[in-house]
C-alpha cells in the first residue's frame, strides 16, 4: 500500500498540466478586455475609443477628457470536438483504453471587463483596469478514452491594473502602470498508480486532482505619437507575471472499482505569463471612414517546460517548448450618422504550440482567424453602448502525446471554434 501512495505521488506529479483552457487568443490568452476593440478584432488600441485604451495602453488615457467609465460583458461561446480519439500504454501490462471521444468539454463562460479614466490636469492623467487577461475552462467525460492526458481543466484570473499618463506635448504622450493579479486553477485527471500482480497483471488506476492559486505582479508601459490630428501611432509593452501556484494535490487509487487508498500532498507549480509587445495605428481618413492597424509580438517561448513540485520532494517536468507569436488585424469604422458607428475587424493569430507530440487535451490549441463586427450607439454626449459579434475560426489540429510517467500515448483530432458576444456601456462624467 505505501508502494501505491508513493506512485500517487510520483504519477501525480508527472501528470501535471497547463493552468489553461481552451481560448480563443492563441496560447492561454482570454483574449477580449473590451467590445469596442472586440469589434475592429483587437486593432484599434491607437483610437483610444473609450476608457478600455487601460488595458492596451496606457499612454492612451491622455486622449480622454474628462471622466470616463467603461463597463464590459463578455461572453464566450467555444466549441472542441474531438474525434478519432486513442489511448494506449506501453510496458507490462500493454493496454489500450477505451471510452468515447470524451463529449461537449466546453461551455459559454461570462466576463465582466471595468476600466476608469481622470483627468487630473492639462498633463497629467489617471486610469484603472479590472480585467481577466487570461482563463476558460475544459471538462472531458470522465470515462472517456484521453482521460489520462486530462479531465477537468479550469482557470480563473483577474487584474487590477493603475495607471499613470504624462502628455509631453501635443504630439507625445507617455505612461506606466502597475498589475496585481490573482490567478486560481483546478484540474483532474484519470492516473495509473501501479500494476496488481495478477495473472494478467492488472492496471491499478485513480484519479489526480490539483488545486492551487497565487497573487502574481507586473507592469506596462506604453507611448503614442500623434503626427496630426487624424494620424495616430501606438507602441505599448506588458510584463510577464510570474505566478507560485500552491495547493493541494489529491490523488485517489482504485481497484476492482473500490477506493483502496489515498494521498493529499502540497503542490506547486511555478507559472510565467508571456509579455507582450505592441505596435498600432489610427488612421482618420474623412469624416465617415477610420482605418486601424495592430501587430502584437507575444513571447510565449518563457514556457519551455511546466513543473510540479510536491511536499515530499517528489517532480517531475512536462516539456512544452512554446514558440514566441505573432497576431496581425486590421478594422475599420464607417460612421453612418450622428449616433451610430459600425466597426468591422479581421485578425490572423498564431498558436505557440509547435507540434502534435506536445498539444495537450486541455489545450488543443491552434492557429485561428477572428471576424468581427461591432456597433457604437451614441444615447447623448455623455453616454453610449457598443455590440460586438466575433466568430474564432480554429485550424484542426491533433495531438499524439506521450506522458513518460504512465507510459501512455493519447492520439486525438480536434474540430474547434467560437462565438463571443459583447456589450459594453461608456460614460464620460
Amino acid at each position: 500500500m505505501k508502494k501505491i501512495a508513493q506512485a500517487v505521488q510520483l504519477i501525480g506529479a508527472g501528470s501535471v498540466l497547463l493552468v489553461a483552457a481552451q481560448a480563443h487568443a492563441s496560447g492561454y490568452h482570454f483574449g477580449v478586455q473590451s467590445v469596442s476593440a472586440q469589434g475592429m478584432a483587437n486593432s484599434n488600441a491607437a483610437e483610444a475609443a473609450d476608457a478600455s485604451v487601460v488595458f492596451y495602453n496606457p499612454a492612451g488615457i491622455t486622449h480622454l477628457e474628462g471622466t470616463n467609465f467603461t463597463g464590459a460583458l463578455i461572453v464566450v461561446d467555444p466549441h472542441i470536438t474531438a474525434s478519432n480519439v486513442k489511448a494506449s500504454r506501453t510496458g507490462v501490462p500493454a493496454a489500450s483504453f477505451t471510452g468515447g471521444n470524451g463529449g461537449e468539454p466546453t461551455s459559454p463562460v461570462v466576463v465582466p471587463q471595468m476600466y476608469l479614466t481622470h483627468q487630473v490636469n492639462d498633463q497629467l492623467f489617471l486610469g484603472l483596469g479590472l480585467f481577466v487577461p487570461f482563463g476558460d475552462k475544459t471538462k472531458w467525460d470522465s470515462n472517456w478514452a484521453g482521460r489520462y492526458n486530462g479531465i477537468n481543466l479550469e482557470l480563473e484570473t483577474f487584474a487590477f491594473n493603475p495607471e499613470i499618463a504624462y502628455k509631453i506635448n501635443d504630439q507625445f504622450s507617455i505612461g506606466a502602470g502597475v498589475t496585481a493579479q490573482y490567478m486560481k486553477a483546478k484540474f483532474s485527471k484519470a492516473i495509473i498508480a501501479g500494476v496488481l500482480p495478477a495473472v494478467p497483471p492488472r492496471l491499478v488506476d485513480g484519479q489526480l486532482n490539483y488545486d492551487g492559486d497565487d497573487w502574481g505582479y507586473g507592469f506596462n508601459l506604453g507611448a503614442t505619437f500623434t503626427v496630426d490630428p487624424s494620424l495616430r501611432f501606438g507602441v505599448a509593452y506588458r510584463s510577464s507575471i510570474s505566478n507560485s501556484l500552491s495547493g493541494e494535490a489529491k490523488g485517489n487509487v482504485v481497484a476492482s472499482g473500490a477506493p483502496i487508498a489515498a494521498l493529499t500532498s502540497h503542490g506547486t507549480i511555478e507559472l510565467d505569463t508571456p509579455e507582450s509587445f505592441s505596435l498600432n495605428v489610427f488612421k482618420q481618413v474623412n469624416e465617415q471612414i477610420a482605418l486601424t492597424a495592430d501587430y502584437t509580438r507575444t513571447y510565449h517561448s518563457k514556457l519551455q517546460e511546466i513543473k510540479l513540485v510536491l511536499a515530499n520532494g517528489n517532480s517531475a517536468t512536462i516539456p512544452q517548448k512554446w514558440n514566441d507569436t505573432n497576431r496581425y488585424s486590421v478594422g475599420m469604422s464607417y460612421k453612418v450618422s450622428d449616433p451610430l458607428k459600425l466597426r468591422f475587424g479581421l485578425a490572423f493569430d498564431e498558436s505557440p504550440v509547435p507540434s502534435d507530440n506536445l498539444r495537450i487535451a486541455g489545450l488543443p490549441d491552434s492557429d485561428r482567424i477572428w471576424y468581427s463586427f461591432g456597433i457604437n450607439y451614441a444615447i447623448n454626449k455623455d453616454t453610449s453602448i457598443d455590440a460586438a459579434y466575433t466568430y474564432v475560426d480554429i485550424k484542426d489540429s491533433s495531438m499524439n502525446t506521450f506522458e513518460e510517467t504512465s507510459k501512455t500515448t493519447t492520439r486525438a483530432d480536434f474540430s474547434s471554434y467560437a462565438n463571443i458576444f459583447g456589450l459594453q456601456v461608456n460614460y464620460k462624467f
